[in-house]
């Protein structure tokens, strides 16, 4: 038998590229964790400090210690101008040779500490774009330590993008279908490979250190309704989302646009908006730092909350997200567009409800449905949203239902002419001054 040693060499360097991708999933899981964990607990001490009511000037303390906190993170910012934002549009902009990562290991560490001091002031903003970016920095380390062919190294990126998704929500599946469909698309099948195999060491790193999942919690009851009903219901359901994500696109894009022409210094806009955060953090606390513990409380004992109450809640976490990503301050806009998109079903399934159309306990079903579709509005990646719910909350049930409704709603959304937000804040970034120079 004549071997092919070519062949034979090209499987090895394979072999060693998806070994590599599991230290680079290691190495962001025990990155990636850790920044979440950090979230996590200080989000817990300022929940505390509201809820204590502590004397007036305990909070005169906290708000300008925040408003520094600020101050400084935006200097960070201004400093390494790549770890604003969400992180995936500069991810993506890594893997495709739009940008070039100089000094990883410092804009690693500025992005960390960033977005752990942006979210633990109280904004609206999510932890996963940080974590993706986070993760693509790590596979750029990996590939310049270790010496990685070009090609390869795209690989790398991609599987560290992955893993920091992996890592954000315990979910590889959801991370290798995220990357494959918004982030990179040059050589699929080793993509997933590497990515996969990134995102499940990452995921492992994040479920033993979160062993338990909060999504898990939230207890789902199928409704039984007939065919017809069902196919009207969600014929309905998904109309709403496709209209309410064309309002959310427009608004994102318009207002991150227009903060950056207001002739307005640095300290002005980071006070301004610390004082938003601060007033609902008095209102309600858990609508802060992305919304996503008001979310998981909504979802799981929100089934007769008033529809009025959550509809002021909802427009008011939409009002302050928009004005937070338009800062450009390290965080992204998935969790609080899965805030948005659940707290929309709530809506919806409690005037079922009302109508008599489910039952109460139905209601965070469709929560869930709505939060995968209302993904596929606004990002437009349908695998990624109908997989990542399904995935996190471990519940099946839903995903057939969420395959119908994100099915009609991205046909919705061709109609409404819904640019991707992730592809707008992509092409903002590239088409830059600052950028072009």
């Amino acid at each position: 038998m004549k071997v092919n040693w070519r062949i034979l060499k090209l499987k090895l360097v394979d072999a060693r590229l998806y070994f590599v991708s599991l230290i680079v999933g290691l190495l962001t899981g025990l990155v990636a964790v850790p920044y979440h964990f950090l979230l996590q607990l200080f989000y817990n001490y300022r929940k505390d400090f509201f809820e204590s009511s502590p004397p007036w000037y305990l909070h005169v303390v906290a708000f300008f210690t925040l408003w520094a906190v600020l101050i400084f993170v935006s200097r960070l910012v201004k400093r390494w101008p790549f770890i604003g934002g969400g992180g995936i549009s500069q991810t993506r902009g890594a893997i495709n040779g739009r940008i070039v990562y100089k000094h990883s290991l410092r804009q690693l560490l500025a992005k960390f500490v960033g977005g752990v001091l942006t979210l633990s002031s109280g904004l609206s903003m999510g932890r996963e774009g940080p974590s993706v970016q986070m993760g693509s920095y790590i596979g750029d380390l990996v590939s310049k330590w270790g010496h990685i062919l070009s090609g390869e190294r795209k690989q790398l990126l991609a599987a560290g993008a992955g893993a920091g998704l992996a890592a954000a929500f315990a979910a590889p599946l959801a991370a290798t279908t995220l990357v494959i469909e918004s982030i990179e698309r040059f050589d699929a099948p080793k993509t997933a490979i590497t990515t996969l195999l990134a995102g499940v060491v990452a995921g492992a790193v994040a479920s033993m250190v979160f062993p338990v999942n909060s999504y898990h919690l939230i207890q789902v009851a199928e409704p039984g309704f007939s065919f017809g009903i069902q196919v009207k219901y969600f014929l309905l359901l998904a109309v709403i989302i496709s209209v309410c994500g064309k309002l959310y696109s427009m608004m994102m894009v318009s207002f991150k646009r227009v903060y950056a022409t207001v002739k307005s210094s640095v300290y002005m806009k980071m006070f301004y908006l610390l004082l938003v955060a601060y007033i609902i953090s008095f209102m309600q606390v858990n609508l802060t730092g992305g919304g996503e513990q008001f979310l998981l409380e909504q979802a799981q004992s929100g089934s007769h909350a008033p529809i009025m109450w959550v509809t002021a809640m909802m427009l008011l976490h939409f009002g302050f997200s928009v004005i937070c990503v338009s800062s450009g301050l390290p965080g992204g806009s998935f969790i609080p567009t899965l805030v948005t998109g659940g707290l929309l079903g709530q809506i919806v399934g409690l005037l079922g409800v009302e109508y008599g159309v489910i039952e109460p306990e139905n209601v965070s079903y469709v929560m869930l449905i709505s939060m995968s579709a209302f993904l596929v509005a606004v990002i437009r990646t349908p695998l990624t949203a109908i997989v990542l719910i399904t995935e996190i909350t471990g519940h099946f049930e839903v995903f057939y239902p969420s395959v119908v409704v994100g099915g009609l709603t991205y046909y919705f959304t061709e109609l409404l002419q819904i640019r991707p937000f992730n592809v707008t804040l992509y092409e903002d970034m590239i088409n830059t001054p600052a950028f072009q120079e």
